[in-house]
């Protein structure tokens, strides 16, 4: 067990996140949480002021009985009486208002620190994200941490309130002598220290199972969630997940209780150790009324006073306690707030450029993955033309994807340098070069929100008319299936709501491609965008790509080499390097390895369509038959 001053050092070091959590509060809620201290001061004079009047209430009592019932006497007593019936009328009418303002406070303070966390997460890099630290440390943030500085704000609005109720209470006990409030202060000291190491110990724990929280939410969404559930019921791994769920849950549940119990029975001894303390005390005032020396309202206004002492110095040291481990929460919420991207921009930025006049340039690019050793690409020298398309194929991992990455900065090259018309990507504007791309990604995000929507999410401080979005959907070829829905562009998307209606992955693919022609950018890169569609569809939607695109650069990313022959200049990737390079005609000329891998994909084309021909004949005879 840690020595009691270490716990005090604790305490202190914990300091620097208080005033942080002030200017939180203060700019997020100035007026309520003014309006809040305010109360908080008024509620700690008027218990002081009670238990004073009670010491006059209990002598003009026994003052009016002594003397007969006189009603000068009476009257005082009845006077008295009326003003504590006053005082706490007024204290029970302050407590729901400060309820509510309170509340209130919480109500707009959440708002506050929730579009916080949210501006932050948008601002971090994609790097961040690929890192099972970065997981664990916004579990943290996201989690408790994000009630603590309202919790932290009440423990010192606590510690206000008690402290001032407190000094008038001291000053009371002083008179019937000095070494009282010392003596109530060391009743209530076992409990400060049982909080003390209980909360820090509980911290610990906390903070050393996040990665099981984290799991627990894992198996949770594989239970739940819609993308899971097919393989969920086919594979039968329902009660597999159960399992591994109930497992840490039922550990984290002991754990938890575990260090309930323990804090629970030192809150017991400390509790019978200022019980001692109170009957000690009251017990000697008793002595003293026995003997003359005291009054009955002297007694009265000792018992009171000890007691409600009591209480507030245990409140006060609870709340000190609560202060350490809400700042111990609060650690995470602003290491987590404390995060600096490295994708920065400069602080004179090139302007951008809406239309390109010369290409786009990776020259002598390397880049590894944070974490990694192994090289993404290396070396790589890439240039694709304004105004053209150029497809980039090649096998799984062979670095076509981490081009996209690179070219929008969601990282920087390790070595060498992308420019944009001459201009290095790292002169522009982070957010001004991204407007500049548009992408479709490979598996695109189905966005819960209206067809139009979705569309003119691909642009939304564009104010997007419906013929625009009309045309950019029959671009893509989505125009089509959207007039069959029952709203047509007005049709609410995805299964998450009532009144959703789900699409198939080759309409949530146009879709996405609508969106990314609405955006207008003079560079758009399309990553395997007919992997949802059939080889049928495949012609007539490049067909009206080349047509969206007239005037813009196109990079196409694909498997299909039957989408790269119509791109005016193809690129072979592999293991980070281009192998080969020109257009269809030429490569397969050069019998290299695209023109090893078009005769391979037109083989196996062949041989499907012949299949399908073969069952298409089957079928016919056996209905001429019947």
């Amino acid at each position: 067990m840690e020595p009691f001053f270490e716990k005090i050092r604790t305490l202190l070091s914990q300091t620097k996140y208080w005033q942080r959590t002030f200017i939180l509060i203060w700019e997020a809620v100035p007026g309520y949480t003014a309006v809040w201290g305010g109360l908080l001061i008024i509620q700690g004079i008027l218990p002081g002021v009670v238990v004073y009047l009670t010491k006059y209430v209990i002598e003009s009592v026994v003052k009016a009985k002594e003397s007969g019932g006189d009603w000068p006497r009476v009257s005082e007593a009845l006077g008295y009486l009326g003003l504590i019936g006053l005082f706490l009328l007024l204290t029970e009418a302050l407590q729901p208002i400060t309820s509510w303002i309170r509340t209130a406070q919480a109500e707009y303070f959440n708002n506050y620190l929730n579009d916080k966390v949210h501006q932050q997460a948008a601002k971090l890099d994609l790097e961040f994200y690929e890192s099972a630290k970065y997981h664990d440390l916004m579990e943290r943030a996201r989690g408790d941490s994000s009630s603590k500085p309202l919790a932290l704000l009440e423990s010192f609005g606590g510690i206000l309130q008690n402290t001032i109720t407190m000094m008038v209470m001291v000053v009371l006990l002083a008179t019937y002598g000095w070494w009282i409030p010392l003596v109530l202060l060391l009743g209530t000291l076992p409990a400060f220290y049982v909080s003390l190491v209980a909360d820090k110990a509980y911290h610990r724990w906390w903070k050393s199972t996040t990665d099981d929280r984290r799991w627990t939410s894992y198996y949770d969404a594989m239970l739940t969630h819609a993308n899971s559930a097919m393989e969920m019921r086919l594979f039968a791994l329902s009660d597999h997940f159960r399992s591994l769920y109930q497992t840490i849950r039922g550990r984290l549940c002991l754990e938890k209780l575990q260090h309930l119990r323990r804090q629970n029975f030192g809150k017991i001894i400390a509790s019978l150790l200022a019980l001692i303390t109170i009957a000690g005390t009251v017990g000697w005032m008793a002595i003293r009324v026995l003997y003359n020396l005291a009054t009955l309202g002297d007694l009265g206004v000792f018992y009171q006073v000890f007691s409600r002492g009591q209480s507030l110095m245990n409140a006060l040291l609870g709340s000190a306690g609560n202060i350490i481990n809400n700042s111990l929460y609060l650690e995470n919420l602003f290491a987590f707030l404390d995060l600096k991207s490295k994708i920065a921009s400069p602080e004179v930025p090139h302007t951008a450029i809406s239309t390109l006049d010369f290409g786009i340039n990776f020259k002598d690019v390397s880049f590894n993955y944070p974490n990694s050793t192994t090289s993404a690409i290396k070396n790589f020298d890439l240039f694709v033309p304004a105004g053209s398309v150029t497809a980039l194929v090649g096998v799984n991992g062979a670095g076509k994807s981490t081009l996209i990455k690179l070219l929008n900065r969601f990282y920087d090259p390790s070595d060498g340098c992308i420019e944009i018309d001459g201009v290095d990507l790292r002169e522009f504007d982070v957010s001004e070069l991204r407007s500049m791309m548009s992408v479709l990604f490979q598996f695109p995000m189905h966005y819960q929100a209206t067809a139009g929507e979705n569309i003119g999410l691909g642009n939304v401080h564009k104010k997007a008319s419906k013929d625009e979005i009309i045309e950019v959907a029959r671009g893509a070829g989505a125009h089509e299936f959207i007039t069959r829905l029952p709203k047509q562009y007005d049709t609410l998307l995805g299964n998450w709501f009532v009144d959703g209606k789900e699409l198939s992955g080759g309409e949530w693919q146009r879709l996405a491609l609508a969106r990314a022609y609405f955006r207008g950018a003079p560079i758009v890169v399309l990553d395997e965008p007919t992997s949802f569609m059939d080889s049928w569809a495949e012609v007539d939607w490049f067909d009206r790509f080349r047509d969206m695109v007239d005037g813009q650069t196109g990079i196409v990313i694909t498997h299909r080499f039957t989408i790269a022959m119509r791109a005016d200049i193809i690129h072979v990737i592999d293991q980070g390097r281009i192998i080969e390079s020109g257009n269809h005609n030429q490569l397969i000329t050069a019998d290299g390895f695209y023109a090893k891998s078009w005769k391979a994909q037109m083989q196996t084309v062949s041989e499907q369509q012949k299949t399908e021909h073969k069952s298409v004949i089957e079928g016919v005879a056996v209905s001429e038959k019947g």
